[in-house]
Formats: structure tokens, sequence, C-alpha cells
């Protein structure tokens, strides 16, 4: 498994397009969360500034969306769906190029969980110094805190249930906290493993 992974959307919009570069860094023995916190997305425009009609003719992946592994979730208004596809297991992506909001879901079947994934995602979590807020329960925990010297904040949650191992990750610009709070509380509501 490569180290570092970098993948590359072209994103049509009207007469220009953009370019969405999404880098992670993968270390299989430190657990999956790890891998999103080290993603960044960063959108610009390749030739004209996109205006409010071409953003309002591009397709929404707004509405309730169904993961092949049972877990439902609601998204939001103006969101796209990005392509991307994980090692193992299904993942689904979203992203906001108004507020700069990623909502990543990842699900894994009950037989493909590398043994000790849920446990060593747990511990990183619960000692991860940009983590301000931890909470678990039996067989789940969410995080939130920040990331890139507070400059973006996250949220995140994780379980484990007869469907396999299941999370999100929500992730967006402080200086959009505005924006990206309201939606990330409704996320994480209406998130159904």
């Amino acid at each position: 498994m490569p180290e570092h992974l970098q993948t590359v959307y072209i994103i049509p919009a009207g007469d220009s397009c953009r370019v969405a570069t999404a880098h992670c860094a993968t270390v299989e023995s430190e657990g999956f969360l790890r891998r999103f916190r080290y993603m960044m997305n960063t959108f610009s425009a390749v030739a004209a500034q996109m205006n409010d009609g071409e953003n309002q003719n591009r397709q929404s992946a707004s509405g309730t969306f169904t993961g092949v592994q049972g877990t439902e979730f609601i998204v939001p208004d103006g969101f796209i769906q990005l392509d991307e596809s994980p090692n193992i297991g299904y993942q689904y992506t979203f992203w906001h190029p108004d507020y700069e909001i990623r909502i990543v879901v990842y699900e894994i079947a009950p037989g493909y969980i590398p043994e000790g994934a849920y446990e060593t995602d747990y511990n990183i979590a619960s000692k991860n110094p940009d983590v301000t807020y931890f909470n678990h329960g039996e067989n789940w925990f969410v995080q939130s805190g920040y990331n890139n010297n507070g400059e973006e904040i996250f949220y995140s949650k994780e379980c484990t249930t007869d469907r396999g191992l299941k999370s999100f990750w929500i992730s967006y610009p402080t200086a959009k906290r505005e924006f990206g709070d309201p939606i990330a509380a409704e996320f994480e509501n209406n998130c159904r493993f």
C-alpha cells in the first residue's frame, strides 16, 4: 500500500472547470481515521470564476443516500458527490464548493475489517492532541477538533455494528464555521449506521 496518495478531480463548471485535489497519508497499522486526518482539499478556478447562474446549473447530490452496507444519511443542499475508491470497503465523498465543506462516509463489511481496526482508531482518536471533544459508548466514539494550526474544523464518528465498521468525517475552514457547524450537527443527527 502506498504511504501517500493524491487524487485529482476535474469538475466541469460552465465554460471553465474546477480542480479538486485530495491528499492523504495512509498508515494501515495506525487505523483508518488517520487517512482522513491528513486529507486536505484545495479548489481553485482554472478559467473564469463560476457565477451564481453556473452554480445553480450544477447537478446536486442532495437528498437521502443509502450506502452499500446500509448506512443512510441525508446529503444537505448544494453538495456534489466526488468519486473516490478506498482500498477496502466503500467511501462516499461530498463537497460543498461555496462553503468548502467535505463530508466523507466510509463503510467496511464485517468480513473485511482488519483485526483491531476499531480499537486502533479509538486509541488514536482518544490521544490525538488536535481533538478538543471526545466521547464514546460501547461500540462508537465521536471526536472533533482543529487541523492545520486551527484553520480547519473536523468532526467524526465511528462505530461497529453487525453490518461492519462505519464512520463519517466532516471538515471545513474555521473561517466558514457559521455554515459548517449547523451542517455538521444536522448530518450527525440524521446519519444512521
